[in-house]
């Protein structure tokens, strides 16, 4: 049980600082496991945690309404309210919220599903600045240090917003990679920025989007368009009224 809530947090939390988690020491330290209920089917091979499922350490937490684990795929499938945290030793943190994952432990490979809300991620840095991401699913393999995302995908700052249908985070480069979009059909078509930067707002479109984590910067591929604006001067003080 404590060795699939570790390799499970390890891999939801790649937008973080990834395989460099797997090296921190004494990890297993202050672990906790809990759920109201356990329960094992010896005829199916399946291991049932049911009510409040919890792990718990100083650096990972993981919960969950029920987790199942298959024993003959080596498969664990969790549903409801599935949450997970990776504090980091530079104090960068990752929080991701689902409503179901699967985790294949032989493949080293996570899925999350959306529910009523999308699958949502969290990212504060070391420097307290944070990255918000949310799409319908996402697939993180820890091997490759890579995460997959689906289905209307956003990332956002305090003053810049990204837009598409398919996303790829490389942990080892920590850019996410914005890919052409998978229904035309929507608006707009293509991958999009908005946001504003030193005295100008901007607008644009590209077939594919690269966006630097750290830096902030963005690359934009094919197909460029859109339009930059400089802002509006800040309004004067009025002067008060004469009596």
């Amino acid at each position: 049980m404590k060795h699939f809530f570790l390799t499970l947090l390890v891999a939801l939390s790649l937008p973080g600082t990834g395989r460099a988690a797997q090296k921190d020491p004494d990890f297993m330290m202050g672990s906790v496991v809990k759920s109201d209920v356990w329960k094992m089917d010896r005829t199916n091979d399946l291991e049932v945690f049911t009510g409040n499922v919890s792990f718990k350490n100083p650096r990972y937490t993981l919960n969950a309404d029920n987790a199942v684990y298959n024993r003959k795929i080596t498969a664990w499938d969790l549903k409801g309210s599935v949450y997970t945290l990776r504090t980091f030793l530079d104090l960068s943190r990752v929080e991701m919220y689902c409503d179901r994952a699967r985790y294949l432990e032989a493949a080293e490979e996570a899925y999350l599903e959306r529910g009523a809300l999308p699958v949502r991620m969290k990212y504060r840095g070391a420097d307290g600045r944070t990255l918000n991401g949310h799409s319908d699913r996402a697939r993180a393999e820890n091997k490759n240090g890579l995460m997959y995302f689906s289905g209307d995908f956003a990332l956002a700052t305090d003053n810049l917003e990204l837009h598409s249908e398919q996303s790829l985070y490389d942990n080892r480069l920590n850019t996410f990679m914005l890919y052409d979009s998978t229904a035309p059909e929507r608006a707009p078509a293509l991958p999009v920025a908005v946001g504003k930067r030193e005295g100008y707002n901007f607008a644009i479109a590209a077939e594919s989007i690269k966006f630097f984590r750290d830096s902030r910067d963005i690359k934009f591929y094919n197909k460029v368009a859109g339009w930059v604006k400089d802002l509006p001067p800040p309004a004067a003080a009025k002067a008060p009224a004469a009596r």
